[in-house]
């Protein structure tokens, strides 16, 4: 089992790494998509969305996903092999496009904040809104689309933020693990995630903290705007793995899916990103950041 997780982490480490940092954006692209893929397909399954509204729920997942796909797609590669001048879908369409593009994600933005700070909330405490077939297919468009988009929009306008973003997520889900382990005693929502304790959060926040310190040392942040993106950072990630767990428990699941070896499922992996993606991708657009 332990080996099993290993090998997975170092091989999704290394399409990171590949992708992120030397094969240029269609290939990150390429694997945000696919990432996305797999966890739409999960979420359908813990929702268990079935016949028409599976067809819906995808729908209105993807075709924001797919508009944004062929947008891009066209673009790179139509300068690339200086096809341009051929594309009649680059030369006229990509500018209508690209402006409903720099509209749209904002808004679905918006509307994640909206369901992570209102709908999700009502659900946990009410245990109706995600069991509502007439409302959970509209999940993957809140829940995993705005993460996309907001994703795949920061690597092209500050991929320096975005990485900083994913670091501080990784260091809020480590640093809760291990304190959590360690000195984990007051239970957050024990009835939800019984593992989610209040030194767990204190652990994963210190160790932004730290994180944000290196960074100012260097220049990189303000001391203030780091504690409190830290504490966002930490805050959100925690919220998007309490509601993944919260889903898997009302499903009757312990893990998303059995697709990562050693890990569970994409979900499992990504369920912090869900929330504080989209949310921080709307704060730093609507202060000017990005």
């Amino acid at each position: 089992m332990l080996k099993q997780r290993i090998q997975s982490s170092i091989i999704m480490l290394g399409l990171f790494v590949a992708t992120y940092f030397f094969l240029g954006y269609v290939f990150f692209e390429f694997l945000v998509l696919a990432v996305g893929g797999f966890l739409l397909f999960e979420l359908s399954n813990i929702l268990k969305l079935n016949k028409l509204s599976l067809v819906f729920f995808w729908v209105l997942a993807s075709t924001p996903l797919l508009i944004y796909f062929i947008a891009t797609f066209t673009s790179n590669f139509g300068n690339l092999f200086n096809l341009s001048e051929y594309f009649y879908f680059t030369n006229t369409l990509y500018p209508l496009i690209s402006n409903f593009l720099i509209i749209s994600i904002p808004f679905l933005a918006a509307l994640s904040l909206i369901f992570w700070l209102l709908i999700v909330p009502v659900d946990i405490f009410y245990k109706k809104i995600s069991s509502n077939p007439s409302i959970n297919l509209f999940y993957g468009l809140f829940l995993i689309t705005p993460m996309l988009l907001s994703t795949m929009s920061m690597f092209v306008t500050n991929k320096n933020i975005l990485l900083v973003i994913i670091l501080m997520i990784w260091l809020a889900d480590t640093g809760a693990y291990f304190s959590g382990k360690r000195f984990g005693r007051i239970k957050i929502v024990k009835n939800i995630s019984p593992g989610k304790t209040l030194e767990g959060f204190f652990g994963g926040f210190l160790s932004n903290v730290i994180f944000i310190s290196f960074l100012h040392i260097y220049g990189f942040l303000d001391v203030f705007d780091g504690m409190l993106l830290a504490f966002l950072v930490t805050t959100l990630s925690l919220y998007g793995d309490i509601y993944e767990s919260f889903l898997k428990r009302m499903a009757k699941m312990k893990d998303s899916s059995n697709l990562i070896p050693g890990h569970g499922g994409f979900l499992d992996r990504m369920d912090s990103f869900c929330p504080t993606i989209p949310i921080l991708y709307f704060l730093l657009k609507a202060f000017e950041y990005i």
